[in-house]
């Protein structure tokens, strides 16, 4: 009895002692694993390895990849130089600060205005549809020229005042030109920095999934803020006075290589100058009813 209740607890101590061990193994590995103080977790961001200024297209090679702790990731990030595509910049960014996809125009977090702006520019906007928007292709970071379309009265000096030159000038309008129209482009190669919507391609469904692409919303109009000045403000201010009135601002992208580009004179366009330019012809309606009156 005595050799079989010492066998009982030989064979207790053994299995605690193996116990103990596998328990201390189990502790070394969790000890030496991915997360831990020798190896601690860590995330891919992209820093700049030059300083990039606004505007500035973001290649690859302006780029490069570098481990961070979580909590130092700054905005959305990005994981590989492939993802920046040559997108222009929309901040200062000097080397070695981290480039995200806000730095870009693609991630979701909060727009920053002020910080896109150089020195002695202002933000502007004006309200655009479909046709004057470009279909809402227009994204942050183009370059675009800014038409006006308006039409005005034409006026001439009226008989009486025409007659004596000592009294005060009086005007009145042209019977048939009392809307006559008259395009410009008053701004040239401003530099996109938020637009309030876009028209995005759908996208596609995950390969193995039959969920189909869903539609985008119809976007009936949307808003186009530019760097520009505090004249381009005024400007845009005296056409667009009344909101619910949209069109007479259209926008033109520019090419991403006229950054630099000088302005170019145009002259407008009216209609006297369509027929005296461009050959548009008009109808010699006078001529056309002496015709029929004659005998």
């Amino acid at each position: 009895m005595k050799r079989s209740n010492r066998l009982v607890i030989l064979v207790g101590v053994l299995l605690a002692v193996l116990a103990f061990v596998g328990i201390v193994v189990v502790l070394n590995q969790a000890g030496t694993g991915p997360g831990t103080a020798d190896e601690p977790l860590t995330v891919t961001v992209l820093v700049a390895s030059e300083d990039i200024a606004i505007g500035d297209p973001i290649t690859p090679d302006l780029v490069e990849p570098k481990e961070v702790d979580p909590a130092a990731v700054v905005g959305t990030r990005l994981a590989d130089v492939s993802q920046v595509g040559g997108r222009p910049s929309l901040f200062n960014v000097p080397a070695g600060s981290q480039v995200s996809q806000e730095t870009i125009g693609l991630g979701p977090g909060i727009i920053d205005i002020a910080g896109q702006l150089q020195a002695g520019e202002r933000a502007v906007g004006f309200q655009v549809d479909r046709v004057t928007g470009l279909d809402f292709l227009v994204k942050p970071g183009d370059r675009i020229d800014v038409v006006l379309s308006q039409r005005i009265n034409v006026l001439q000096p009226t008989v009486d005042a025409a007659a004596d030159p000592d009294a005060p000038p009086r005007f009145e309008t042209i019977p048939g030109l009392e809307a006559a129209p008259t395009v410009k482009t008053v701004l040239q190669n401003r530099r996109v920095l938020y637009v309030s919507a876009q028209r995005l391609a759908p996208q596609a469904p995950i390969e193995g999934e039959e969920t189909p692409a869903q539609p985008q919303a119809p976007i009936e109009n949307v808003i186009i803020i530019f760097a520009g000045t505090d004249q381009d403000a005024e400007v845009l201010k005296f056409v667009q006075n009344d909101l619910s009135i949209i069109g007479d601002l259209t926008a033109v992208v520019r090419s991403a290589e006229d950054d630099e580009a000088p302005p170019v004179e145009t002259t407008g366009i009216t209609l006297d100058i369509l027929v005296e330019q461009f050959g548009v012809p008009i109808p010699n309606i006078v001529e056309q009813l002496q015709e029929g009156e004659a005998p």
